[in-house]
């Protein structure tokens, strides 16, 4: 392979000014070229000032866009996830969904709707009953609670996974007079933390607690 001439490589920089513009480093170095050694260039400080700053909003502009990316992906899951319950016709083929199809979707372990005196379901493995006064004793007067697994509770939240998980998310429900709620866990500790937006947790928690209740009085 040929090795560019200097002449190459001027015409290519001229035809292409944008090479040497974005990269911060490159403009840093020929900034600093034919400078006099031990004297002080207020000009080429004022630039790397500059080039600093560039470098610094690059890099949130980065981060800016990985986390849209990651929120559009949350939200594209949840999204699918309602989508796949909303095809269910009875609370059985819900709690099955739930269990399988949500847990895939959202990439937890394990996901438990518990209803404080009402267990609709005999042998339900999501959608299960819980006695009175437990969701207060889970969530206190909160209406939703993320980030590590309290081991005090897991197993009552969620039975023999409760010692393999390590992050949670439990939001409080309402089925019409039966206090509820919804708790994901999963063994990824960081996939569910304190101070992460709920918005689109809340929105799956509405629509599970909407499904439930056209079925919950009737069972």
């Amino acid at each position: 392979m040929t090795q560019p001439t200097p002449e190459d490589v001027r015409a290519f920089l001229l035809a292409h000014p944008d090479f040497v513009r974005e990269d911060a480093e490159l403009l840093a170095v020929l900034a600093r070229a034919g400078g006099e050694e031990d004297v002080i260039d207020l000009g080429t400080a004022a630039r790397d000032k500059l080039l600093e700053e560039v470098r610094q909003l690059k890099a949130l502009n980065e981060g800016i866009v990985e986390t849209a990316r990651a929120n559009l992906a949350t939200q594209s899951q949840i999204h699918m996830a309602v989508l796949a319950l909303l095809e269910v016709d009875s609370l059985t083929a819900l709690d099955r969904k739930i269990s399988s199809r949500l847990t895939g979707t959202l990439g937890v372990d394990v996901c438990r709707i518990l209803i404080e005196g009402h267990a609709p379901l005999r042998k339900g493995e999501s959608i299960l009953g819980a006695s009175e006064g437990f969701v207060s004793e889970i969530l206190g007067k909160k209406v939703e609670r993320l980030g590590p697994v309290d081991p005090d509770t897991a197993h009552a939240l969620y039975g023999q996974q409760g010692a393999r998980v390590k992050s949670q998310a439990i939001v409080r429900l309402d089925f019409g007079g039966h206090d509820g709620l919804m708790a994901l866990a999963a063994r990824d500790t960081q996939l569910f933390q304190s101070g992460q937006g709920t918005e689109l947790l809340n929105f799956l928690a509405r629509a599970i607690e909407r499904m439930i209740v056209q079925w919950l009085h009737a069972s």
